[in-house]
């Protein structure tokens, strides 16, 4: 899927969580499907955040605010392409000088997630693990 560009409100965005550095911070579930762009919210078992105002990072080929990463179960995996069970996408959040519309979510990305694009849940019990 290519990537998309969905407008944000400062309320939306807020609901990633605290962006005051690029640690990583798990979005509240109850946000999920609040925040426009985000895909495949029925089958999402984690999303999470990070960012900085003061210190944008190039993600994606954009000065993003912050970066998601949307990590979704595949209840059909391709098994013939060697597909795991989770699927990881990354979404890059650009702050823009509008009023009503401060930032766009750039996304879904395949690439610069935490994880591969396709991951098994050991991927991420490594991962924080290492964290």
């Amino acid at each position: 899927m290519p990537p998309k560009r969905t407008l944000l409100t400062q309320e939306q965005f807020d609901m990633l969580g605290s962006i005051g550095g690029w640690g990583i911070d798990e979005v509240p579930k109850e946000h999920w499907g609040k925040i426009p762009g985000l895909q495949r919210i029925e089958d999402t078992v984690g999303v999470m955040a990070s960012g900085c105002y003061q210190q944008p990072k190039l993600l994606n080929a954009i000065s993003a605010v912050a970066g998601v990463d949307v990590l979704v179960h595949e209840a059909n995996p391709q098994v013939d392409k060697n597909e795991n069970e989770g699927n990881a996408y990354h979404y890059a959040v650009q702050r823009i000088n509008d009023s009503r519309f401060p930032y766009i979510l750039h996304g879904p990305f395949r690439s610069e997630t935490i994880v591969e694009h396709w991951f098994d849940y050991e991927d991420l019990d490594a991962y924080w693990k290492a964290e």
